[in-house]
């Protein structure tokens, strides 16, 4: 069986199973950032992020992130085999929520495509453990849909304020 990081399956129970996109986003996030910020990351997170605006009807800030992801499964065609997430089946599904945005759908769960039958079981497993079911169809929550009010995200303000502040003296030095 294949070995998979411990973010990585994190990222794929609450995706599935508890449905925190914010969560996935929060896992990941730090796993990129620890991972000299590769996009196949960078692409996971976005998604995660995109259901998550998605669910809220936050449908610009969703659609703007579907396409980044767009973007990045376009760019390399082999970015996520090492994931076992099949590409062109999750191009195809990014593709289709935003016609379905576009269209005035209603928010359904999202599913990433996974290919190996072992990841699956590992991940149900998991879930299970946690007393979550894999593939749930959700619970509308609002402490779950609004997440990031809830959470204590002092930390990164001030990380990206520090980040404001370096590209700008950078661009002072140019």
């Amino acid at each position: 069986m294949k070995n998979y990081p411990e973010p990585y399956l994190d990222y794929l129970i609450h995706f599935h199973a508890s449905r925190d996109y914010f969560e996935c986003h929060e896992i990941m996030e730090e796993y990129w950032l620890e991972n000299n910020r590769q996009k196949k990351w960078l692409a996971l997170i976005q998604l995660a992020v995109a259901v998550y605006h998605e669910r809220q009807k936050n449908y610009s800030g969703s659609l703007r992130l579907y396409r980044k992801v767009l973007s990045h499964l376009r760019t390399n065609k082999s970015m996520l085999d090492d994931l076992s997430i099949h590409q062109a089946d999750l191009e195809q599904l990014v593709k289709s929520r935003i016609k379905n945005i576009l269209n005035d759908g209603d928010y359904q769960p999202m599913n990433i495509p996974i290919f190996d039958e072992d990841l699956i079981h590992q991940c149900v497993q998991l879930a299970e453990e946690k007393g979550w079911k894999w593939l749930s169809s959700e619970e509308k929550e609002q402490e779950l849909i609004f997440r990031h009010k809830l959470r204590d995200r002092s930390d990164v303000i001030l990380a990206r304020q520090h980040s404001l502040i370096k590209k700008k003296k950078e661009r002072e030095e140019q």
